[in-house]
């Protein structure tokens, strides 16, 4: 598959000539080819043990590999089979090639980049440095074009693309069923998930990063952003509560291990409120475990480990096959709110079509898992 190289960051200028190569940048194409090859450059020894199909005496010629713009994706695969498997053999195999033609192939890739890979005045051959320091650049460049061709491929058979910040616990607990439901009004959009701390949501939403933030709020009725840059089109209450397993469910008085919140952390500051001091007032808490993500917290308890304030709503199956009990359901609960924030500053996701869709939410009985299978 034919690639060519992106991004300017090397270049001396985006027009003209290029310092090492002479190649012509007001060409398209040229400045960004010379802009990879450069930084190659930088960790290239280029030394006369340097051998490559373009070299003379020993090092490569960057001007003609700067010229080469064609590029398949192909090559910087067979590159990283080669580096993963250390023989031209098990690499070629692999490939389903020849062993001929993949040596062939690795040498296109190292025109094209215009350094040397592999050193081949020894036996057995070997990689240079520039090969072996640069091999997770190699990776992540790849990996980065498969993902984008993903995400592209996504976005265009879907209506648009939705930004969405979102605390983690419920991007667990309500997030698949809010898409689901928007999918059976026929709202399908591409989505991509910023999963942060509260704090996080608020100013991703504050700079304009994201369409939507859906956030706990410490009461239903406070809205945390100014309407100026983002409007509540969708609110509900969630509850904090005390779960853990029934066989450490402590009488009063006893020693209950505690799965806890740092106190300066949104979930810390909920249950510092109130209840935690009625807490410690009737049990003694010891805390063995301190983690911001409730989630974490979940999976601790799940595991034995004692109990934690976790939301309603990411426990309600938990609750329901009775893994886990409720501890003094009368009064030690913490009422939040939960909101989702349309944030149309710059965004060209919410049209007023969308914005109607997320106004039917029920997000209540999102959080109540009403109408839902369980």
């Amino acid at each position: 598959m034919p690639a060519t190289a992106g991004g300017r960051q090397g270049c001396q200028s985006k027009a003209g000539r290029h310092r090492h190569c002479g190649a012509d940048h007001e060409q398209p194409g040229r400045a960004e080819a010379c802009a990879l090859n450069s930084r190659l450059h930088r960790t290239d020894t280029g030394g006369e043990n340097s051998v490559g199909p373009n070299s003379k005496n020993g090092v490569y010629n960057a001007q003609n590999a700067c010229r080469s713009l064609a590029m398949e994706l192909g090559w910087l695969e067979d590159f990283l089979a080669l580096r993963e498997l250390g023989s031209f053999t098990a690499a070629a195999e692999r490939r389903n090639i020849s062993q001929s033609a993949f040596s062939r192939r690795i040498q296109s890739l190292e025109d094209w980049l215009g350094v040397t890979l592999i050193d081949r005045s020894v036996r057995p051959h070997r990689f240079t440095p520039v090969a072996t320091e640069n091999y997770g650049d190699f990776q992540r460049t790849l990996n980065q074009l498969y993902e984008l061709r993903s995400q592209l491929r996504g976005e265009q058979t879907r209506s648009s693309r939705l930004t969405v910040a979102i605390q983690h616990s419920l991007a667990f607990s309500i997030f698949p069923r809010f898409v689901e439901i928007l999918r059976q009004q026929g709202y399908q959009p591409a989505y991509h998930l910023n999963c942060a701390n509260r704090a996080e949501c608020v100013e991703m939403a504050i700079r304009g990063e994201v369409d939507l933030m859906i956030c706990y709020e410490l009461s239903p009725s406070i809205e945390p952003i100014g309407s100026t840059t983002a409007m509540r089109v969708a609110s509900a209450q969630d509850d904090m509560i005390l779960v853990g397993p029934a066989a450490l469910a402590p009488d009063e008085g006893q020693a209950m291990p505690l799965l806890t919140y740092p106190q300066r952390s949104f979930f810390g500051e909920v249950i510092w409120q109130e209840v935690m001091p009625r807490l410690i007032q009737r049990y003694r808490c010891e805390t063995i475990c301190v983690n911001s993500l409730s989630s974490a917290l979940r999976e601790m308890l799940l595991a034995g480990l004692g109990f934690a304030w976790l939301p309603r709503s990411l426990v309600l199956d938990d609750l329901e096959r009775r893994r886990i009990v409720q501890i003094d359901e009368a009064t030690l609960y913490h009422p939040m709110g939960v909101a989702i924030y349309a944030c149309p500053q710059g965004s060209h996701a919410l049209t007023p079509s969308v914005l109607d869709h997320l106004r039917s939410v029920d997000l209540q009985a999102l959080i109540d898992r009403r109408g839902a299978e369980r």
